[in-house]
């Protein structure tokens, strides 16, 4: 990995869960987006320690955080229609009515990566949601830069947040181009799509073993973490999603790490104030 966290942790314990809650909470992060396999998997146990974490720092300090799950469409735990089904039937009967599960405008909302790949169509994804959430009552955020997953979906992030907008300097351009044509989609439409601006402090998953395509987004000492929040606020988005809290192997991280300290917490602490006052 090209850093490491301050505190080495396991991902599963308790404690660590818990630290991580209070440390994104203190820098203004309303919630986390926890990457989930599927029922049964340990990012399912996770996950339910998440929200109880949540609960409890709620308790002691008024601050309500609310987290979802990202949907693994390529997972081998969601493969195929049939499973995908059961899998987000699970999660709305076990997660939907949490208080610390996400919720917009009274609707629990899940996070979906890589909806189209590995052969999946929106076809297979209206079937799926006529079976799940047939009068959508829930919110569905399809994660790609295809307007046409509107169509089933009911808004679009950006997991890369853009990556080609930073290193081409036009980021805000590009969040304005998606927020322009998510309200051209709603016009036409009579619809109240989401734009979901995604910001990122860098990325470098050139040292994982057997991928192909890697790229690297030079941190900058913080600018490219500035360039992306401001160019996301700037676009009037309806929800920031940060790429990512401690994905480190990709080290698009901004927990507390060695080579930084605090440093991207305490910008986080900035630009979400900027954002929401």
């Amino acid at each position: 990995m090209s850093d490491l966290p301050t505190i080495l942790y396991n991902s599963s314990d308790a404690t660590t869960i818990a630290r991580q809650v209070t440390e994104a909470a203190d820098a203004g992060i309303t919630g986390f987006i926890s990457s989930w396999w599927g029922s049964g998997d340990q990012t399912d146990t996770n996950f339910a320690r998440v929200l109880a974490d949540a609960a409890t720092f709620e308790n002691a300090t008024r601050y309500h955080f609310a987290s979802s799950i990202y949907f693994e469409s390529d997972s081998p735990r969601l493969s195929g229609t049939s499973t995908i089904i059961a899998a987000l039937r699970y999660v709305l009967a076990h997660y939907s009515n949490d208080a610390h599960f996400f919720h917009w405008r009274g609707k629990p909302v899940i996070f979906f990566w890589d909806p189209l790949g590995n052969g999946r169509t929106l076809a297979t994804w209206a079937y799926i949601r006529s079976q799940v959430d047939p009068n959508n009552q829930t919110i569905w955020s399809a994660e790609g830069v295809d307007t046409t997953l509107l169509n089933v979906f009911d808004g679009i992030h950006l997991f890369s947040a853009g990556y080609w907008g930073i290193q081409n300097g036009n980021m805000t351009a590009v969040d304005q181009g998606f927020r322009a044509k998510v309200n051209a989609y709603n016009q036409a439409h009579r619809a109240q799509k989401i734009w979901a601006a995604g910001v990122l402090p860098g990325y470098n998953d050139t040292l994982i073993p057997g991928r192909t395509g890697t790229y690297i987004v030079p941190r900058n000492n913080g600018a490219t973490y500035g360039i992306s929040w401001s160019a996301a606020i700037a676009s009037n988005p309806d929800w920031i999603t940060i790429t990512s809290f401690n994905e480190w192997f990709e080290g698009s991280m901004i927990e507390p790490s060695v080579h930084y300290g605090n440093q991207y917490l305490n910008l986080t602490s900035q630009y979400a104030k900027r954002w929401y006052g």
